[in-house]
C-alpha cells in the first residue's frame, strides 16, 4: 500500500520525468516508452495490493527511469548502473533529498539481473516484479523478441511486419499458389487482427498513469 498521497510538487516532477524519459525512449526498438508505461503502471497496481507501506515518489521514478540506461547503448548488459548514474545526476540536479534519491537509484540498479545485485528493499522488488510482468502474455513475448529496428518502436515494428505477412499472400503470382496458402492466410488475419487488439488493450490499460493524489 501507498504510505501517502502525492503532492502537487511531486507530481509535477514525476510530469517532467515522464516527458523526459519518453524522449529518451520513443524510438528505443524493445523496450521503448511503451515498456516504461507499462513498468510504471504494474508498479502502481503492485505497490496498492501489497500490505508493505512505499512510497509513491520512489516507486514511481524508480519505475520510470528503470531502464534509462539502455538508451545509447547497444548493449543492455550494463544498464542497471548506468541507468543509476544517469538518474541520480538527473535528480541531483533537480534537489531531491539524499535519502529519496539513493532509493530511486537503488531500484535503477537492483531491477535487472544483469547487475547481479538482487533487490532487498520493497520498493526495489516491486519494480523488478514489475519488469517480469510486461515479459508475459503476447505483447511481452513479442517485445522480448525484437532485434534489430533499433531506429523504431516495438509497435512499428510489430505493424511492420503484420502489414508485409499479408502483403505475401497478396503478391502471389498464381491462383494455385494463392488456394494453396488460402488457410494459411486466414489463419494470419485472425493472428493479426488478435495481435492488434492485444496492443490497442495494453494502450488503454497503462496509457494514463493512476497516480496517488
Amino acid at each position: 500500500m501507498f504510505s501517502r498521497n502525492l503532492t502537487k510538487e511531486e507530481v509535477a516532477i514525476i510530469n517532467n520525468i515522464e516527458v523526459f524519459v519518453r524522449d529518451k525512449h520513443e524510438k528505443l526498438q524493445g523496450h521503448d516508452y511503451s515498456h516504461i508505461l507499462a513498468i510504471t503502471h504494474y508498479s502502481i497496481e503492485i505497490a496498492r495490493r501489497i500490505t508493505e507501506s512505499v512510497d509513491p515518489f520512489v516507486i514511481i521514478c524508480g519505475a520510470l527511469f528503470h531502464d534509462i540506461g539502455r538508451v545509447g547503448t547497444n548493449t543492455g548488459r550494463l544498464h542497471g548502473f548506468r541507468g543509476a548514474a544517469i538518474a541520480e545526476e538527473y535528480l541531483k540536479a533537480i534537489d531531491i533529498d539524499n535519502e529519496t534519491r539513493e532509493q530511486i537509484v537503488r531500484i535503477v540498479v537492483r531491477h535487472t539481473e544483469t547487475s547481479m545485485l538482487p533487490p532487498e528493499t520493497v520498493p526495489e522488488k516491486v519494480v523488478y516484479d514489475a519488469d517480469d510482468l510486461d515479459r508475459l502474455g503476447l505483447i511481452g513475448m513479442l517485445r522480448g523478441m525484437m532485434v534489430g529496428d533499433a531506429e523504431r518502436s516495438m509497435d512499428d515494428i510489430i505493424n511492420n511486419r503484420l502489414e508485409k505477412r499479408k502483403k505475401d499472400y497478396e503478391r502471389l503470382h498464381f491462383q494455385a499458389s494463392r488456394d494453396l496458402g488460402r488457410k494459411l492466410y486466414e489463419e494470419t488475419l485472425k493472428l493479426i487482427e488478435f495481435i492488434k487488439a492485444s496492443m490497442n488493450q495494453r494502450w488503454k490499460e497503462i496509457n494514463k498513469l493512476d497516480l496517488p493524489v
